[in-house]
């Protein structure tokens, strides 16, 4: 994040529960701004006024029968999706399933892109938004194991478990910012569903060594590695 103050977009057709979760993200980013829209059409024309960090999006919307539907939704997403390649993205809902139509573009989405269950705990919400502003992948399992992985991620795979390469050495190799490679290595863990470990932890660099040991382990058990 730079100076600029963030700017969030809640996308939900409750004007209250959209409020209350700009709330909760003041509390992520003090000095956020932050801004509601009811439907999928004024999400667009915020997109196309402003300059998002964060855009928290509800799969499903009431429709002119008084019922929940996810055409809305799903179709607001498919749009970020095409014409927003970088936005960051957090869906917060309890029907996170209804995505896997969508999962061929989350896999290819430059931004970050996470998913927070609305039955799940506030602290759980801060994180994935939290996430989605780092330029993470973060789904749940169900969805996760729809995912494939990328020609690229493949190369880094092999080089970091092949190679043993650092995150500078595999962003000299390819050519890439060691953010890039950073993230990278962060989808691959959650693609292959090695659990994140805290960065906080005083003994961090081995918990960092141990949890590619273990993306290592899974990649061959997968037979994504060289025999």
């Amino acid at each position: 994040m730079n100076s600029k103050k963030p700017l969030f977009l809640v996308v939900e057709d409750h004007p209250e529960v959209a409020a209350n979760n700009c709330d909760w993200l003041k509390k992520l980013e003090s000095e956020c701004r932050c801004l509601t829209a009811v439907n999928s059409e004024q999400a667009i024309e915020r997109l196309k006024l402003e300059r998002l960090d964060l855009i928290v999006v509800d799969v499903l919307f009431g429709n002119i029968r008084g019922e929940q539907s996810a055409k809305e939704g799903l179709g607001l997403l498919r749009q970020i999706f095409e014409q927003y390649p970088t936005l960051n993205v957090l869906v917060y809902s309890s029907e996170y399933m209804r995505l896997a139509p969508l999962i061929k573009w989350i896999d290819s989405h430059e931004g970050g892109f996470a998913v927070a269950n609305k039955f799940d705990l506030r602290s759980v919400y801060l994180e994935r938004a939290r996430s989605a502003l780092n330029g993470e992948l973060r789904i749940p399992r169900e969805l996760r194991q729809k995912l494939e992985l990328t020609d690229q991620e493949v190369e880094i795979l092999r080089l970091l478990c092949e190679e043993s390469l650092t995150d500078q050495a595999l962003a000299s190799r390819l050519k890439l910012s060691k953010r890039a490679v950073q993230n990278h290595v962060l989808r691959l863990k959650e693609k292959l569903g090695v659990d994140a470990l805290d960065e906080n932890q005083s003994s961090f660099k081995e918990d960092i060594h141990n949890s590619r040991v273990a993306l290592c382990v899974r990649a061959g058990q997968y037979g994504l590695l060289r025999s």
